[in-house]
């Protein structure tokens, strides 16, 4: 084809990726009488719903898109991977696609073709990401089924990946959004990532994702709770423990056999959220557990649950414990449970002596406990400590009382 031609056929995004690489590889358009190069359709290997995935996920080959029957996709001469700052060619096409040029398109589909040639999948999972947020909810199907033509499991992988990392509240937003839209498929692979997910801020998006879902999330979501994977149990219990649900409390129970000390703390946490007070019959069993963490973890249980029986054991960890850290929710939960045998243990933590010098958070929880639990002894502490020589205290403990 001569040049002239090819600039006069050549029109829309197409045309600026031109621009974009005329200098490493020209554009070629093909004619209507231009054969169709032979390709092998490859086999779409389907991720088990709860196969994890290796942490990096790598595309073996580029896999071929099929051009819809209306359209031949132009092709694109192998673009440069931009940073994950940069504007690159796909950004580009993207941006004309969302402004109303429709023949965009085309150079989206050959441009993710030729990344994922590259084995470079993030700037496809940004593309992705962008334009599922711009199909919004509820689904306008037609820009949906554009960011479908370039979906993939390694694709959508780097996008959870993605957006673990996101800092910024604006896009973290516009990437919930787009889990919305794209629904189970995407749940899918944040549970992948959530698999071996060792930072903490990751893994809490990773949640408010999966939570914003809804009903698409839930059937992955209690799929966790039964894998093999500790990280997964560990998080599918956290999640559940959030949006309850009419299995939450049988699939947390579950969990509290797991041999994985963590798991059984988060499994107490989140009963403990779910507010089920026969469970706390269960909790009751923990508080002599093996485990520190989780003998703490069923402590705080038992007081949101408000378990009675929990009590001798609560009151001698109180008094054998000299971290300030551990007293701390001992103390609280003693106060939910509000029996006055708990007075005289939580009395040590609260008033200041030679011998004694609790932390003032520590303090002022504790005189939070003693309101809580309100015998006469313990309105009699609360009203010495209106005059305490520790301003936080005193200011504490007047906002208890009503006081100014």
């Amino acid at each position: 084809m001569s040049e002239s031609v090819g600039k006069k056929e050549l029109t829309g995004i197409a045309g600026s990726v031109q621009a974009l690489f005329s200098s490493a590889a020209p554009v070629a358009v093909p004619s209507e009488e231009a054969s169709t190069p032979t390709a092998v359709e490859p086999t779409v290997v389907e991720v088990p719903a709860f196969e994890v995935p290796p942490s990096e996920p790598e595309v073996s080959e580029a896999p071929v898109v099929t051009p819809q029957e209306d359209h031949v996709s132009p092709s694109v001469g192998v673009p440069p991977v931009p940073n994950d700052e940069e504007r690159g060619p796909l950004d580009l096409a993207v941006d004309a696609y969302l402004a109303g040029e429709l023949d965009a398109v085309g150079a989206i589909r050959a441009l993710a073709d030729s990344f994922l040639a590259q084995k470079a999948v993030d700037p496809i999972a940004k593309a992705v990401g962008r334009l599922a947020a711009a199909a919004g909810i509820p689904r306008d199907e037609s820009v949906y089924a554009v960011a479908e033509s370039i979906m993939s499991p390694p694709v959508l992988g780097r996008l959870a990946r993605r957006m673990g990392s996101e800092r910024d509240e604006t896009r973290r937003k516009e990437n919930f959004l787009a889990c919305r839209v794209i629904g189970e498929k995407m749940a899918v692979a944040i549970r992948n990532d959530l698999a071996d997910s060792t930072d903490r801020l990751a893994r809490r998006i990773h949640y408010d994702a999966l939570i914003g879902m809804g009903d698409a999330s839930r059937y992955v979501i209690e799929g966790m709770v039964a894998d093999e994977n500790r990280f997964l149990v560990r998080n599918g219990v956290a999640i559940l423990g959030e949006i309850g649900g009419d299995r939450a409390v049988e699939l947390v129970t579950s969990a509290l056999a797991n041999p994985d000390a963590r798991v059984r703390r988060e499994a107490l946490l989140a009963l403990a959220k779910l507010g089920d007070e026969e469970s706390g019959q269960l909790v009751v069993g923990f508080l002599d557990d093996p485990s520190d963490e989780v003998k703490l973890a069923a402590a705080v249980a038992s007081g949101e649950l408000k378990v009675e029986r929990s009590l001798k054991a609560l009151i001698a960890m109180l008094d054998g414990s000299k971290d300030p850290d551990t007293s701390l929710p001992l103390i609280r939960a003693l106060g939910q449970i509000g029996d006055p045998g708990a007075v005289v243990s939580i009395e040590k933590h609260a008033v200041r002596s030679f011998f004694s010098k609790p932390r003032i958070d520590v303090r002022i929880a504790a005189y939070r406990a003693l309101n809580l639990i309100g015998t006469p002894h313990a309105r009699r502490l609360l009203n010495q400590a209106v005059s305490d020589k520790d301003p936080e205290v005193k200011d504490a403990v007047k906002s208890m009382l009503n006081m100014r």
